[in-house]
């Protein structure tokens, strides 16, 4: 009866052993994978690393703040529209736009890294992106950069 117990006893020693060794080897895990191509953008190999667990994401878009309305915009390559954040760090982007804009109304080819969040002002964008640092700030190829906003008047 001694022998079972021990016996018992030994190959739960050995499961639990191999279970850690599973669970490190996730948190090490990288999940990569390249961003979409649009025919408006230039960037080539742009890809996004997330690791487990990181919140942050890499976003690659046009960019557009306006200071009279106190927005600003991301519009991603896969068709995603956010809001974004108005803080510190986008008036650091914006600041770096500013040298490719020739209108207000341009919008900048930008690769941020940012946290998406649920938008809490209502009849707004669904999400928002916080952004955390700023990658590159592109010039814009020809007309890509232009947008026109028509009041509801």
């Amino acid at each position: 009866m001694k022998k079972i117990y021990f016996i018992f006893a030994l190959s739960l020693l050995i499961i639990s052993c191999k279970n850690d060794g599973k669970s490190t080897d996730k948190a090490n895990e990288t999940d990569t994978k390249e961003l979409p191509k649009t025919g408006t953008q230039q960037q080539s190999n742009i890809k996004t690393t997330r690791t487990v667990g990181d919140l942050k994401e890499t976003f690659s878009g046009m960019f557009l703040y306006l200071e009279s309305e106190k927005a600003a915009v991301l519009q991603t390559g896969s068709g995603g529209i956010y809001g974004v954040v108005i803080d510190d760090q986008m008036l650091a982007l914006n600041e770096q736009c500013k040298q490719y804009k020739t209108k207000d109304e341009d919008m900048v080819p930008v690769v941020i890294r940012g946290t998406k969040k649920p938008n809490p002002v209502p009849n707004a964008w669904k999400e928002v992106i916080e952004i955390e640092e700023i990658l590159s700030v592109q010039k814009p190829s020809g007309q890509d950069g232009t947008i026109i906003i028509k009041n509801n008047q």
